[in-house]
C-alpha cells in the first residue's frame, strides 16, 4: 500500500496514520517534511502523513501525484482545533500524542490561531478542488465512516483513545 495523508494539524491525522499502518501491517512515516521529523520515504510503497503548512499548494500537488492513494484530512470544529493546537505548543511542548486536560487561552490568542487555521484550511480546499478529491473530516472518523477503498483500524477512533480529557470532578462526602 502506498498512501499520502495531507492534513491540517490537530485533525486526528497521527491517529489515522497509525490506524492505516496497523491495518496494512506497514510502518507509517510521520511528517517527513517537518524539519524535526525529516525522513526519507518512497511514494511507491510507503504510508506517509504530512502537515499542510510544511509545503506550498503546488508542492503538495506534485507530491500527491507520486502516490496511488491520497487522503485529505481536516476537522470541522475549528475552535476545538485551535485550542488543541495551543495546548500542543503551550502546554505539551509539542508532544503531539499526549493526553491532556485543556487549559483556557485568551480570546486574542485563539483568534490569531484560528486565522492560521483558516489559511491552512483554504490551502487544503484548494488542493481538494485541483485534484478533485474530497476532504475527509475527523468527525467522520469518530463515527467510524469508511474512507473509500482504504482500510483503517477503526478501533483507533474509539473514545478511550481521545487525547483531550475531561477534568475529573472531585467527590465530596
Amino acid at each position: 500500500m502506498n498512501l499520502l495523508i495531507v492534513s491540517v494539524v490537530r485533525s486526528g491525522s497521527s491517529r489515522l496514520l497509525e490506524s492505516i499502518s496497523t491495518f496494512y501491517k506497514q510502518e507509517g512515516i510521520f511528517e517527513p517534511t517537518t524539519p524535526q521529523y525529516k525522513k526519507d520515504f518512497n511514494p511507491k510503497k510507503d504510508i506517509v502523513k504530512i502537515a499542510i503548512q510544511t509545503k506550498s499548494v503546488d508542492a503538495h500537488i506534485e507530491l500527491i501525484n507520486q502516490f496511488d492513494n491520497v487522503i485529505l484530512l481536516d476537522r470541522k470544529d475549528i475552535l476545538a482545533q485551535a485550542e488543541s493546537y495551543l495546548n500542543l505548543w503551550e502546554v505539551l511542548g509539542g508532544n503531539y500524542n499526549s493526553k491532556y486536560v485543556s487549559v483556557k487561552f485568551s480570546q486574542e490568542k485563539i483568534d490569531k490561531t484560528i486565522d492560521k487555521f483558516k489559511k491552512w484550511k483554504s490551502d487544503l480546499k484548494e488542493i481538494s478542488e485541483k485534484i478533485n478529491q474530497p476532504i475527509i473530516y475527523l468527525e467522520d472518523l469518530l463515527e467510524f465512516k469508511d474512507i473509500g477503498d482504504i482500510g483503517y483500524d477503526k478501533a483507533f477512533f474509539k473514545p478511550e483513545h481521545k487525547l483531550r480529557q475531561s477534568k475529573k470532578r472531585k467527590t465530596r462526602i
